[in-house]
């Protein structure tokens, strides 16, 4: 990332709400640090971490503990119930 021509070591991601998350926005913008993680961006987000029952970039399934890159965007869903 680069910031007024400096390079700066973090990153911003993109984060897109679906379904019922939506009430907090259709989509966010977050900055972290260089090696941030899932967990990372979900303490910045103005719900619970359980709120987010999928979380997905691209094709792939995210853990808490996968490792996010500037420019990434992340897919939130909330948990879901079947029958």
């Amino acid at each position: 990332m680069v910031i007024c021509g400096f390079p700066h070591p973090g990153m911003k991601v993109t984060v897109r709400l679906h379904a019922s998350l939506r009430r907090h926005g259709d989509s966010l913008e977050r900055e972290l640090g260089a090696g941030a993680t899932v967990a990372d961006l979900m303490a910045q987000l103005p719900f619970p971490a359980e709120h987010a029952g999928m979380i997905v970039s691209g094709d792939r399934q995210l853990e808490m503990n996968s490792a996010l890159r500037d420019g990434q965007e992340i897919n939130l869903f909330p948990p879901l119930a079947g029958g």
